[in-house]
């Protein structure tokens, strides 16, 4: 894990608290109980679990899923209690090593619109007997306010590397969210999505540098003639100032099986 990541996790956890449906977390909590385990995918260094935790009851037991061992160390350490445990698993291949059903909530954060079409259907077809709660699913590229010339020769550039494989085949990106509802209904699942745009402003500087220098990097990776540097300097200037906000659409999507809700 590098520093950027993990200084990136730091940065965005803050802007996905506020933004965050609390409407679904609160239900996804109503449907589960104290005896549950909460199953996170994806954990990282646990913010979905510092979020949802105070949703649920404190003797609510966690199991953090991730690839990153280092991550998971992170936390673990953070969270030294029986009621968390942390383990190494690969999502794209090992999905079937996940516990679900009677007993399983599932829950997962900031990861959806890297996986494939393909492995969302695995995704619903193995968790689906379980109540699902998967927030910040990004649904688009940023809007960047004051507009400039390159913001759309840039945002084609940023979906396509959006779009590609990272590791679950091609990408669905922001259309991922929207195919997992699908799937779930398909399985008489009640499924809510709800908006949880980023509105970023003069309080996320720091996130939206981060932002600036990494759409510049995935640019000029590409090998393409389009100068992202200039775009980059021209929007670290409106920074400086006080003068450049953004807005990334996503969605929280919220699914509650059959078992739930019928009698």
């Amino acid at each position: 894990m590098s520093k950027t990541a993990t200084d990136w996790l730091a940065a965005r956890e803050a802007a996905d608290a506020r933004s965050r449906s609390e409407e679904l977390a609160a239900a996804f909590a109503r449907v589960t109980v104290p005896e549950d385990i909460v199953v996170d995918l994806g954990c990282g260094t646990g913010a979905n679990l510092r979020y949802l935790d105070s949703f649920l009851p404190t003797s609510q037991k966690w199991l953090g899923i991730d690839l990153d061992g280092e991550m998971l160390g992170q936390a673990a350490a953070r969270f030294p209690s029986s009621r968390f445990t942390f383990e190494k698993l690969n999502l794209a291949a090992e999905l079937p090593r996940i516990p679900t059903g009677n007993g399983v909530a599932v829950t997962a954060s900031a990861f959806l619109d890297i996986t494939s079409d393909d492995w969302l259907g695995q995704l619903a077809d193995h968790c689906h007997d379980s109540p699902l709660l998967i927030a910040m699913s990004a649904a688009g590229q940023p809007k960047w306010d004051p507009v400039d010339e390159l913001d759309e020769a840039i945002r084609s550039r940023i979906e396509s590397h959006q779009k590609s494989d990272h590791g679950f085949g091609r990408s669905l990106g922001p259309d991922a969210a929207q195919s997992l509802s699908e799937k779930l209904r398909a399985y008489g699942c009640q499924v809510t999505l709800r908006h949880s745009d980023w509105k970023l402003g003069v309080k996320d500087n720091s996130l939206i540098e981060m932002m600036i220098g990494g759409v510049a990097r995935r640019v000029e990776a590409s090998n393409d003639p389009l100068n992202a540097r200039d775009w980059a300097n021209v929007r670290r200037t409106q920074l400086q100032h006080n003068e450049l906000s953004l807005v990334i659409k996503h969605f929280d999507l919220l699914s509650i099986p059959p078992r739930l809700f019928q009698d």
